[in-house]
């Protein structure tokens, strides 16, 4: 029977870590397209301040550095940013439904994970007997 709840208590812990595995890769590629967002920023209001759309530019495509004009490039550089930024709303989209997700496996199973505890939690937990539920680290 404790080999049973045991076995029980491990597949939670696997669950709990696959879910909390997928929100930070959400997170990390939220932060990558925030960041790529930001590289094609700089670059679009470099290119604002030239005032010949025939000048050489070069920009680099699949791991290739071709030449082209400004007047090409600008309007590739805003069509990809506007769509980065698109991406990056819907990537916190399914960020907040990773953390709404993993905050109600949390509470249905009764998992604690350390240093989530706050002062009101614990002093809810001296007054209240002990949890039996999953502890993380």
């Amino acid at each position: 029977m404790a080999d049973q709840k045991r076995k029980n208590q491990e597949v939670i812990l696997q669950q709990f870590n696959k879910l909390r595995q997928e929100q930070r890769m959400v997170a990390q590629k939220i932060s990558e397209l925030k960041l790529e967002e930001s590289e094609h920023k700089l670059v679009i209001d470099a290119l604002k301040d030239v005032n010949d759309p025939t000048r050489k530019c070069y920009q680099l495509v699949g791991g290739v550095l071709m030449e082209r004009t400004v007047g090409q490039v600008q309007p590739n550089l805003e069509n990809n940013s506007s769509k980065i930024k698109s991406l990056i709303n819907t990537m916190d989209k399914t960020l907040e439904t990773k953390a709404k997700e993993l905050a109600d496996f949390k509470d249905k199973h009764g998992i604690k994970v350390r240093g989530e505890d706050t002062m009101e939690d614990k002093s809810k937990s001296d007054s209240a007997p002990a949890s039996t539920g999953v502890l993380v680290n």
